[in-house]
């Protein structure tokens, strides 16, 4: 991707990035290289999680972890994590630390306490009353980053706010979207072939794509909300097929997604698709061959301030979206843009998908407006620049004016 390969290349100005994510589909690191390649600097992506499982005792003592209580369980995988994580990077020699989240954030300050560190975050824990938790403010105390960049405008507004004096710099630079890669993909996507492969015929494709989790027993996404708003929907409109795409078949959520279809009598209208690589072309098929695309919202609190890496290939889709709305989303989209439910109740939401499947003029003038959106402000050639700025500024080097990452 833009020739991404040659940032591994020897280089006396390289940068560590640390991630907990799977780097494939949680791509913030990759956007991280583009714009340190602007600033002369290579970059060194470190999966924080397969260092772990690199070394035995960790990935052991993490695997068993899940027969403690939850609290001791995510304190002991935590201390596996920073523990494999010190061994892993300790003869590195990086001008420049980048941590995703928070997680990693205390093993790499502590190792190189005079190299500059910022954490590029995605989330973190956010409290019912919109409080971070004493955990997470001691991370971001003890780890003394000098810069902090924000995905979402509204983690950003929400800690400056509550926490004034907490962090020395921050800057918002939301995830958006590598356009020219998506494009390459979707220009290329066939959604007779996906209807003609799951045997749809004139039915309304309704889909949701997304990783399904669960934190502790709440549901982080929103699928039951979702699922309970689509048997309102199909009351009116039967003529529809959902497609979930959300988790892979031996997994604990799967099974759950399984039976809740079968309570909500949805089985026979519902199409379930195991996680795929992004650019997958049955992803994109589907992608493409949908009608409406649907972003529902967990109860977990957090899902209310972070902001999506889907929302933004849902615009570049150029497909009317039907969503619950979130501070997160409202900073994004609006009612110009999107079928929104300004309520988290399922009755609401099915409102705005009846609306998006019936309006069909103004669902296609929505679905371009969102397109014409993530094109002017969330590109990746938009904001590659804006986080080479932010990260320039903490080292002192300016990026180059002729710097073209499409040339590459």
């Amino acid at each position: 991707m833009h020739g991404l390969e040659k940032t591994f290349q020897p280089n006396p100005l390289q940068a560590l990035y640390v991630t907990s994510f799977p780097i494939t589909r949680y791509r913030r690191p990759i956007l991280a290289a583009l714009a340190l390649k602007t600033l002369g600097i290579n970059i060194k992506i470190l999966d924080g999680w397969g260092v772990v499982y690199h070394y035995r005792p960790f990935s052991t003592l993490s695997r068993i972890s899940k027969y403690l209580p939850k609290s001791l369980e995510w304190i002991t995988k935590d201390v596996c994590y920073e523990k494999a994580l010190s061994l892993a990077i300790s003869k590195l020699n990086p001008i420049l630390l980048i941590n995703l989240n928070l997680l990693g954030a205390i093993t790499v300050r502590k190792l190189f306490s005079r190299i500059p560190l910022i954490l590029d975050i995605q989330d973190f824990n956010i409290q019912l009353d919109g409080t971070i938790p004493l955990y997470d403010l001691q991370i971001l105390r003890y780890s003394h980053p000098e810069l902090v960049i924000f995905a979402s405008k509204t983690i950003l507004n929400l800690v400056e706010k509550r926490y004034p004096k907490l962090l020395k710099r921050t800057a918002h630079i939301p995830f958006g979207i590598d356009l020219s890669t998506f494009d390459k993909f979707y220009s290329s996507a066939n959604p007779n072939a996906f209807r003609l492969q799951f045997q749809i015929s004139d039915e309304y494709v309704l889909t949701f794509t997304g990783a399904a989790y669960f934190s502790g027993s709440a549901e982080g996404q929103g699928v039951e909300l979702m699922l309970k708003a689509i048997k309102t929907v199909r009351k009116e409109i039967s003529n529809i097929k959902i497609v979930i795409q959300a988790a892979n078949p031996a997994s604990e959520v799967f099974h759950w997604i399984v039976k809740l279809l079968k309570n909500l009598g949805l089985e026979d209208c519902t199409i379930l698709l195991p996680l795929t690589h992004p650019y997958h072309q049955l992803r994109m098929n589907m992608l493409k061959a949908s009608d409406v695309l649907l972003l529902p919202v967990g109860n977990v609190p957090t899902t209310y301030y972070a902001e999506n890496i889907k929302l933004y290939e849902y615009m570049a889709c150029a497909k009317p979206i039907a969503m619950v709305a979130t501070p997160a989303r409202l900073s994004v989209l609006n009612d110009r843009s999107a079928f929104i439910a300004h309520k988290r109740s399922p009755e609401e939401f099915a409102s705005r998908i009846i609306e998006s499947l019936v309006n069909r003029d103004e669902a296609v003038k929505k679905a371009a407006e969102a397109r014409k959106l993530v094109e002017k402000k969330y590109d990746w050639r938009i904001l590659v620049p804006l986080y080479a700025k932010a990260v320039g500024k903490v080292i002192g080097i300016s990026p180059d004016p002729n710097f073209d990452e499409g040339n590459d």
